[in-house]
């Protein structure tokens, strides 16, 4: 059915959203906190799970490069490598290496994609199947006999896994405000704290202890009972997820119409049943705008800074803990570190959301100042401090910038929205595989090459963050300062919670968001992509 194009007044009309944002709110902040809690109840246990269950599968795979031809390290190579693959399946380290890289061959081909049928599908159903197609192909990874078939089967992993990361950050956009999502960004990432703290020694665990039971290889068991798990938890997610605010089942019908509304008056385009723009209409609203190219290119450099994380036993062990056992337990205090910055990056940025992008900026910055001084120490105990700063200023920033990039296209139709981020996960994997070739194991233990380019791609990602910010949100936040100066003591109340009326008081300059795109683009399709003079119909349907 087609999208009731006037429906989408809200992100399109100063008018309409001053329309919105002055409706008095008919619920209670008490409701607003009890259906918030529910929607955490629902969402953020399953999909951290999912989450971790992706990340320990990736952190098998570590890739320790020691040339631009992806020769292998000895002991700090992936757990199944080390427990027998190689040799079970006569691979050379060139092999190996290849499937590694595989698993980004289905991840790129795929992640454009995933949020365009997601958008128009159940997320409840979407992302569990997934999750279950995953965890098929990790059974069948036990199982390989060939070279091919390891490919084969690395690629569709790959495929498969694309779908959850990108997933949830359109997901959050769809039912959080923008005073929300930095906490919820960050507890989410925990779970890739946790699978890179532990997951090989879970894994190591697993292989030693089934080692040889019923006449099969550790390294076999590790990928089938993995793959059982994550079939078996993406069952159960199944029944606990949410869909859309406005037809999720497992919600009230008041619950929805709260779940709906709270983020209308927010100015945040909702999924509503049966209404939706067509794909075409979706990519020209995503394509034709410069925020998705910043952002694309702003996700490319601070993934590239985030490779880091698959290189923390091996920096560890250069460090002087050379035992691999040792030095997996010393990349703990990293996470540690790593999870401190994030959590206080997401509360303070859920505070001050308007300076979410300034805050990116900040710990970008400081992860390109700690990297600069590291490649000038060589001191093990203070590179090792240095590295911590380094992995907060990363992971902090990385959390949040998940979060502003679901705020950015909040006030868009979901459709475009899931697009722009699918194009931002594109990037930012291709910055990954890049990043992949920046601490080859013949540089240690100094790493200079690696050290230096985390610095420039650090600041780079800061400088965008910042230029976003300059052009898109400083214009709105001085315009709405003016705008208050002018207003009566009469005000309309903020809505339930006390959050500010972002999108009426601050974020709206002359026009917001996207309505340059609409303007020039409005004769460019076969209808009207928008009417942009009636509020009639924005009325009735809040």
């Amino acid at each position: 059915m087609a999208h009731d194009e006037k429906s989408l007044a809200p992100s399109c009309s100063d008018h309409a959203i001053t329309e919105v944002t002055s409706v008095e709110p008919d619920w209670t902040a008490e409701e607003e906190r009890k259906l918030v809690r529910k929607i955490d109840l629902y969402l953020l246990p399953a999909l951290w799970i999912m989450s971790l269950l992706s990340w320990m599968d990736r952190a098998k795979y570590a890739p320790h490069i020691t040339t631009a031809r992806f020769q292998l390290t000895s002991p700090s190579l992936g757990n199944a490598a080390i427990a027998g693959l190689l040799t079970d399946l006569s691979l050379t380290s060139s092999q190996f290496s290849f499937a590694i890289v595989t698993y980004s061959f289905g991840y790129i081909a795929w992640v454009p994609i995933t949020n365009i049928v997601l958008s128009r599908t159940r997320p409840s159903i979407y992302l569990p199947l997934t999750m279950a197609l995953w965890g098929a192909v990790t059974i069948g990874l036990g199982f390989v006999k060939t070279y091919p078939q390891l490919i084969g089967l690395r690629t569709l992993l790959g495929a498969f896994e694309a779908s959850l990361p990108v997933g949830v950050t359109f997901l959050f956009s769809c039912w959080y405000t923008g005073a929300e999502l930095g906490k919820r960004s960050s507890m989410f990432l925990t779970s890739a704290m946790v699978g890179g703290a532990f997951g090989s020694l879970i894994a190591g665990g697993v292989m030693k202890n089934l080692e040889g039971a019923r006449g099969i290889r550790g390294w076999r068991w590790l990928y089938i009972v993995e793959g059982i798990v994550t079939v078996f938890a993406s069952v159960v997610a199944m029944f606990v997820l949410l869909d859309y605010p406005a037809t999720s089942p497992r919600l009230t019908e008041r619950e929805r119409r709260i779940a709906v509304r709270r983020l209308k008056v927010q100015g945040i385009v909702v999924e509503e049943k049966g209404k939706r723009i067509s794909v075409k209409k979706s990519l020209v609203l995503a394509f034709r705008n410069w925020r998705t190219y910043a952002i694309a290119v702003a996700a490319s450099l601070v993934s590239a800074t985030l490779v880091q994380a698959y290189f923390y036993p091996l920096l560890v062990r250069g460090l002087g803990y050379t035992d691999p056992v040792e030095a997996q337990f010393m990349t703990v205090p990293l996470w540690v570190v790593a999870f401190f910055f994030a959590a206080v990056a997401g509360f303070f940025c859920d505070r001050k959301p308007l300076w979410r992008a300034i805050s990116i900026t900040g710990l970008l910055g400081l992860l390109s100042v700690f990297a600069i001084v590291t490649c000038n120490v060589y001191d093990f105990k203070a590179r090792y401090v240095l590295l911590a700063f380094m992995t907060g200023g990363v992971w902090g920033g990385f959390s949040q910038s998940m979060a502003y990039i679901a705020e950015l296209f909040q006030p868009v139709p979901p459709e475009v929205r899931g697009i722009t981020m699918g194009v931002m996960s594109f990037a930012g994997h291709t910055g990954s595989i890049y990043g992949a070739y920046l601490f080859p194991a013949e540089n240690a233990p100094k790493h200079l090459l690696g050290f230096g380019m985390v610095a420039g791609s650090g600041a780079v990602a800061a400088i965008v963050f910042f230029a976003i910010w300059w052009v898109d949100t400083r214009p709105k936040i001085l315009a709405g300062r003016e705008k208050r100066g002018h207003r009566s003591n009469s005000r309309s109340a903020a809505p339930p919670g006390g959050l500010p009326m972002r999108y009426e008081d601050v974020t709206l300059g002359d026009k917001p968001m996207f309505d340059d795109i609409i303007d020039k683009y409005q004769g460019a399709m076969d209808e009207p992509l928008l009417d942009l003079n009636n509020t009639e119909t924005l009325r009735h349907d809040f």
